[in-house]
């Protein structure tokens, strides 16, 4: 972490302190320091499940921190990610700036949003909901993540979800739309799309102006992915990318 970062973290709200998602405490986000998921005494499975009264009534209490609900968020189960918006509003009303960070991925609200956007494990919906919730509160598009090097779009992209793509680029489509990312070669979402087979991604993001001749250090442009070709059957699409 370098010293512009570091000058941004601040020292947490204790839990208790409840208050609106609309007024947050702090002017500055910070990082929460990594913490294990609460399970309920004798609980029978490893996982939470906010759909059970007892792990309910861990979710909604005001003891239970930020950090260990962003472990709670962490876990890749249906359970869990069909519940996003509703796990988003308690770290809220706990006090999280809209741009705070999880110490173990350092990954912000909007991109855990982003990634219990996918189809089956996660929920578009529910991923919507909390979406615009924390676009309202101001949060950073361009926010990467400082393990992966993705932004939220990149992450959308990456999960295969155009409703969050269309909801993201709404109001930062000049600076995020051909954002490129390290970790994939340096391609932009539209390359982390097409390099996943995520039609659905590949299609918003052209229709949103993104742009298939980039190119990156892999590939010579978005079409050496040769193999997405194939999978492209609308003319439409065929022929932005040709």
């Amino acid at each position: 972490m370098t010293k512009e970062e570091t000058s941004e973290v601040e020292e947490a709200q204790p839990a208790s302190e409840f208050i609106s998602p609309v007024h947050e405490p702090r002017k500055k986000p910070m990082v929460h320091p990594s913490a294990q998921a609460p399970l309920p005494k004798d609980y029978v499975f490893t996982f939470f499940d906010p759909n059970d009264p007892a792990c309910m009534e861990i979710l909604t209490d005001p003891r239970t921190t930020i950090p260990e609900l962003f472990a709670i968020i962490r876990q890749w189960v249906p359970q869990v990610q069909h519940k996003i918006d509703i796990i988003g509003t308690e770290i809220l009303k706990r006090g999280c700036h809209v741009n705070d960070r999880d110490g173990l991925t350092d990954m912000t609200l909007l991109h855990y949003c982003c990634k219990a956007g996918a189809h089956g494990v996660g929920d578009p919906e529910a991923a919507l909901r909390l979406s615009n919730q924390l676009l309202a509160l101001g949060a950073d598009v361009s926010l990467r993540s400082r393990w992966t090097n993705m932004n939220a779009l990149h992450y959308a992209a990456y999960f295969d979800v155009p409703e969050l793509i269309r909801v993201l680029l709404k109001g930062s489509k000049p600076k995020v739309l051909n954002s490129t990312c390290s970790d994939f070669y340096h391609g932009t979402a539209l390359h982390i799309a097409a390099s996943n087979l995520c039609l659905g991604a590949v299609k918003c993001l052209l229709e949103h102006g993104a742009n298939p001749t980039v190119r990156v250090i892999k590939f010579s442009n978005i079409l050496s992915l040769g193999y997405l070709r194939m999978h492209l059957f609308d003319k439409k699409y065929s022929k932005i990318m040709l």
